[in-house]
């Protein structure tokens, strides 16, 4: 087998099972798009009719050494919530402490 039908096969595999749980999880039609691409109908807030898109991607690295895994990349989005927050949190601070010296 080469790698890249392992990786055809795995891909094939993970979307098949996706699918499965999207039409049961919501009672819906999961339409096939392209290879690994599955789009599912769905009513946003505002009652308008919407697509939903799921890829499933295998990247060809993701190591714990070059931190590309999956870990790696979620402890780094993490940290970068983290910092929109604190900089959110920070940018509230300023703009109350600025409106509470105008009302003084």
């Amino acid at each position: 087998m080469t790698q890249k039908s392992v990786t055809d096969a795995l891909r094939a595999q993970f979307t098949a099972d996706l699918a499965e749980f999207l039409a049961q999880k919501y009672d819906c039609d999961v339409c096939k798009v392209a290879t690994g691409s599955l789009m599912i109908p769905a009513v946003d807030a505002e009652g308008e009719d919407r697509w939903i898109k799921f890829s499933v991607i295998i990247p060809k690295e993701a190591s714990e050494e070059n931190g590309t895994d999956g870990y790696a990349l979620a402890q780094e989005y993490q940290l970068k919530l983290d910092a929109a927050a604190e900089r959110k949190a920070k940018a509230a601070a300023k703009a109350e402490k600025a409106k509470a010296k105008k009302s003084e």
